[in-house]
């Protein structure tokens, strides 16, 4: 460095400072560039936070703090200002409070965002000593750090004795048509500042995680690589270029592959760490040889241990890229078969990925989380997948799912449903790709834990057009009269047009139902109605069906379990006025498609003397009837599902309005709200 002078520490800062403060004083707010990740300057950040007057009235740009929480809240509180495209630990009560301010951008765009607003007036670097050209490169933050760092009016070099230096080559890319710079170096010389520095890097090893978290994250790692295997690989090799970040299941996923000796063709990754150093030790990256930019390991950051970074020194078989080369879909998508890997914090039924917000607070941002999926799915034989624990253990030790029907109010969602994803957890994967939303729904239902499967269906049944969710279907059904309804499986959103409906009943209809033994106060009263359609209603132990016509509700059936040999009882209603409209035979129809796969025989109950139509209803499709042991006026209907099914497909056959021959003229009554 006997080019270059040499600045002392203290005076470096304190350079910065007035430079900074002669800006404010123009009535500007500067911006001031700092590493974070793992390209963290320690002796900087303790500057500002012991010094925070030195910098009131500048906004600090950095992406991803990892430096102490209490440090920055003391640098707010000195009058310094926060902005950030990636939250992290240090400032994530910061922005959660207002007091730091949150950009949101996917990290392939981060880099336009030092063109204009937040061009740095100062940036610092951390970087690796010079080469013997007078080249450094931009240390372990690398990919991030090098736009704001170049579109810096006013650059800092902190060189670190122990920084690995990336190689630095000229590469090209004929899938992009592109020549490309590698190794994000820059000449010493180009600095208005040089300081040396001798600091500890930041390292971040992986330990396994203990007992039931790590055999789950084990499980859901076999299921990522099993599902390649089947996407076009072998138990030896798969075709696929895989992004690997860092945490415990991207480590998880490249140790399963070394266990099994499964290679992969290369790996272009927004970032990695220990896991991806596993691959290329025991030679499991097999194109790395070769003239062009895919025939190294790409990647713009790294995070991890000492080996990882003395692996990567000068390396050429390692691209250290500039993000928004790596994180840039349309460089993404020309890597055969490119399988993505992320997590998120929760994924809706829909498909809907959150990576940023736990509730209403935010956690993280999407990072390259999009960059890389939207890559992916271009890639020709491409996959993007986001694996992820069912359930996640919250404070007091409560279990909460990570799969949800809706995300929370004002969520940020890092995927939308319109970008269909691969979804994978300890429970299976449920591939989105091609499936119309109730499908998605299903599939989605299946990777859930199973202890949140039946509220999860509730909730999604609710919402617009997935009334058939793990249930039965909607149908359209055409009345005697001509006119069409809908029937449909009944939702707590129906409590209070099913209120209304039975209001409407006749009195001796209502009667007859509920054999006298109810007050309409009771029959509709908001505790019963929501025991009925929306704690109990699960489509396990009990089911409801409602028909719709011109928006009300004409008629209602329900089955309830009694007991644990598959044993429903059933009931029904419908509109005093709309007798002799078939209602009673469709929502007897629906009870068996629904009851098809769950029970094994439907059982129901009426007056001897008192509905006449009820029974005919029953008789038509099979029922057998005896006198009710303890009381003689009452009769107990009983059928198989087995002789209902068959029953129904012959019902089923008749011309419309044409009931079967022995049962002429007849049509259910009223029997269930």
């Amino acid at each position: 460095m006997s080019t270059c002078d040499i600045t002392p520490l203290a005076t470096a800062l304190r350079t910065v400072a007035e430079r900074l403060a002669g800006l404010a004083a123009e009535g500007r707010r500067p911006v001031c560039y700092l590493p974070g990740n793992a390209g963290r300057i320690d002796a900087v950040e303790r500057w500002i936070f012991e010094q925070p007057q030195a910098l009131a009235g500048v906004d600090v740009f950095q992406v991803l703090a990892l430096g102490p929480a209490e440090g920055w809240s003391r640098a707010v509180m000195g009058g310094v200002g926060i902005v950030t495209p990636f939250i992290g630990p240090g400032v994530r009560a910061l922005v959660n409070a207002g007091l730091a301010r949150n950009i949101r951008s996917n990290l392939s765009q981060v880099p336009r965002l030092f063109e204009g607003r937040w061009r740095p007036d100062v940036a610092f670097a951390h970087t690796s000593p010079p080469d013997a050209q007078g080249r450094v490169t931009l240390g372990l933050n690398a990919g991030i750090d090098f736009a704001p760092v170049r579109e810096a009016v006013f650059k800092v070099a902190m060189v670190n004795a122990r920084m690995p230096r990336w190689h630095v080559a000229t590469l090209d890319d004929p899938a992009s048509g592109q020549r490309v710079e590698t190794g994000c170096a820059m000449r010493l010389a180009d600095f208005d500042l040089v300081v040396e520095i001798d600091e500890p890097l930041l390292e971040h090893r992986m330990e396994p995680a203990a007992g039931d978290e790590q055999a789950q994250t084990e499980v859901i790692a076999r299921q990522i690589v099993g599902l390649l295997r089947r996407e076009g690989g072998s138990e030896t090799a798969l075709p696929h270029t895989v992004q690997l970040g860092i945490g415990k299941l991207p480590n998880a996923v490249a140790n399963e592959l070394v266990k099994h000796g499964t290679s992969v063709r290369c790996v272009w990754s927004e970032l990695f760490s220990d896991g991806v150093m596993a691959l290329y030790r025991t030679g499991l990256v097999r194109e790395m040889n070769g003239p062009g930019l895919r025939q190294r390991i790409a990647v713009g950051f790294v995070l991890g241990s000492r080996e990882l970074y003395q692996t990567l020194h000068d390396n050429p078989h390692f691209a250290v890229l500039p993000q928004e080369i790596i994180n840039d879909p349309a460089m993404i998508k020309h890597n055969p078969a490119m399988a993505s890997i992320n997590s998120a914090l929760a994924v809706s039924l829909s498909g809907e990925v959150c990576a940023s917000m736990i509730e209403r607070r935010y956690y993280s941002d999407v990072g390259g989380q999009f960059d890389f999926a939207l890559g992916a799915s271009w890639s020709r034989g491409g996959i993007a997948m986001i694996a992820l624990p069912s359930v996640v253990k919250r404070r007091g030790g409560l279990l909460q799912s990570k799969i949800v029907a809706l995300h929370g109010e004002g969520a940020h969602h890092t995927i939308s449903a319109d970008l269909p994803v691969v979804v994978v957890t300890e429970h299976g994967v449920a591939d989105l790709r091609h499936l119309h939303d109730p499908e998605r729904v299903e599939t989605m239902l299946g990777v859930a834990h199973p202890g949140w499967r039946t509220q999860l269906a509730k909730e999604a049944r609710a919402l617009p057009s997935m009334q058939g969710v793990d249930a039965v279907g909607a149908q359209l059904i055409e009345l005697l009269d001509g006119r069409h309804a809908l029937l449909r499986p009944a939702t707590r959103e129906d409590i209070g047009a099913i209120g209304e409906y039975i209001g409407r009943l006749s009195q001796d209809d209502r009667h007859t139902r509920y054999m006298g033994t109810a007050t309409l106060d009771y029959l509709t009263s908001p505790e019963r109605l929501g025991r009925l359609y929306d704690e109990s209603l699960d489509y396990r132990q009990h089911a409801a069906f409602i028909v719709e016509l011109e928006g009300e509700i004409i008629g209602v059936a329900h089955a309830f379990r009694i007991d644990d040999q598959g044993t429903y009882e059933v009931s029904f209603s419908r509109r005093s006025d709309l007798r002799g409209q078939g209602i009673g035979r469709h929502l007897m129809q629906m009870l068996i498609d629904w009851g098809a796969r769950i029970a094994r025989t439907y059982h129901a109950t009426t007056y001897r003397h008192e509905n006449p139509r009820m029974r005919a209803l029953f008789d038509r499709f099979g029922f057998t009837a005896k006198a009710d042991p303890h009381d003689p006026q009452v009769v107990i209907y009983t059928a198989t599902m087995a002789d209902l099914v068959q029953a129904g497909e012959r019902v089923r056959a008749l011309p419309p309005g044409k009931p079967a021959a022995a049962n002429a003229g007849h049509e259910a009554a009223p029997a269930a709200a």
